[in-house]
């Protein structure tokens, strides 16, 4: 039985199973680090999407107690957060880290629809890493990580419509864009 050297990557993996092998372990390491520090104390962003946050979860509509010159979408968010994981930083860091592997999902899926399953995976992985960087304030569960994942979706069901070119994933990648733009915070001019 001849050997497929073509079809084997670092000696023992099958090609098609090694760059979603690494997507695992950037996303397991991901993990690890942010599990690691789950209870870290709110930050002063954080604390405020909490409140608004809380106040949705009692029913209160935003702006009526609370004021703000944020758009919306991330207070229902947080909310949805709260709701799911609980009303603790604990439970709040643990939805960041939910985002934040979805955001690296989508990653591979955008480089894998753009080029291939390798460059997916280089991206995801690489997006993993810097994720966790002190410059883009990864311990905290600020708006920009919770505005990735819908502008990335955006992204892929655009791309997908270009491939398809079915009007229904136009209207989803605008709709994504949409609610990625509801998320993110006004810019300081």
């Amino acid at each position: 039985m001849p050997f497929d050297h073509e079809r084997i990557v670092f000696g023992f993996f099958p090609k098609r199973i090694a760059p979603f092998l690494l997507v695992v372990l950037a996303i397991a390491f991901v993990i690890i680090v942010r599990v690691r520090l789950l209870d870290v104390p709110l930050e002063r962003d954080e604390g405020e999407y909490a409140y608004m946050g809380q106040l949705i979860l009692d029913g209160i509509p935003p702006y009526s107690q609370a004021y703000n010159m944020k758009l919306p979408g991330i207070y229902f968010l947080y909310a949805l957060v709260m709701f799911v994981f609980g009303q603790t930083g604990t439970g709040i860091h643990l939805g960041l880290l939910f985002f934040n592997v979805a955001s690296i999902v989508l990653m591979y899926f955008i480089g894998r629809s753009l080029v291939n399953e390798w460059v997916g995976a280089s991206a995801s992985a690489a997006f993993a890493m810097l994720s966790l960087s002190n410059r883009v304030q990864s311990l905290w569960a600020n708006a920009e990580h919770f505005v990735l994942p819908f502008a990335l979706a955006g992204f892929l069901a655009l791309l997908y419509y270009k491939k398809k070119e079915r009007l229904s994933l136009l209207i989803f990648s605008g709709a994504l864009f949409g609610s990625a733009a509801l998320c993110s915070e006004l810019p300081r001019w």
